[in-house]
């Protein structure tokens, strides 16, 4: 499987034919990652997670795609135009297959902001293709306590406490940890990130390893 990161919370997972993309939002390289996706999946309806009008010019560019995220995300979708059809809202433990892809669905709420912001629901995507598995929580830290290949860590947001990133991190056990949701970040915040996240402070045995928008590897 190659994991390419697109900007923020975006990746896209490659291989045996399927093309997985998770959160295209506006904070990121949306168009460049929808292109060529067999399937999409979004966490939550939040704009830096969902890019409204490129998932609906995906959608409309290639009548095979599907959506799959929360009921607040299809209805977003809908309201632009998408056809309903093309849409389906998903619950935590369903499992979904595209191709030669496996996905469990998790999740629940997304993380507090504040007690007068309201939550809306997030789902996680536990994705296993080509013998590797690859988690995203969306904005949470919900993980699962099965061995990972990677782990998408959230590192940066108004919701977010760096201590509940490093002990995500510590609960995943995952041998890869590749930051996202990352876009308000500047470079000193990326490197503290990097020190506090990295095996020379914590432990264990997993490589943190932070990509560009638009750079891949092989899980």
């Amino acid at each position: 499987m190659r994991l390419t990161f697109h900007g923020h919370a975006c990746v896209s997972l490659t291989g045996a034919g399927s093309r997985i993309v998770l959160d295209p939002g506006t904070l990121a390289r949306s168009a460049e990652a929808l292109d060529g996706a067999t399937a999409v999946l979004i966490t939550h309806e939040h704009a830096d997670h969902l890019d409204v009008a490129a998932v609906v010019a995906a959608l409309r560019a290639d009548d095979a795609l599907t959506v799959r995220g929360t009921a607040g995300a299809v209805e977003a979708l809908l309201h632009a135009g998408a056809a309903g059809e093309r849409l389906h809202a998903v619950e935590p433990v369903e499992e979904l297959q595209f191709g030669a892809a496996l996905v469990r669905v998790g999740g629940g709420d997304h993380a507090l902001i504040h007690s007068r912001a309201p939550r809306v629901a997030n789902r996680t995507y536990t994705v296993t293709l080509e013998g590797a598995t690859v988690h995203h929580p969306g904005d949470s830290f919900d993980v699962p306590t099965e061995a990972l290949d990677v782990l998408c860590l959230p590192v940066s947001g108004p919701w977010l406490r760096l201590t509940e990133a490093i002990d995500a991190t510590l609960a995943a056990s995952a041998r890869t940890v590749v930051p996202v949701h990352d876009a308000m970040l500047s470079e000193t915040g990326h490197e503290l990130t990097r020190r506090w996240l990295d095996t020379a402070r914590l432990g264990g045995e997993h490589v943190y390893r932070r990509l560009g928008a638009g750079e891949s590897f092989e899980v």
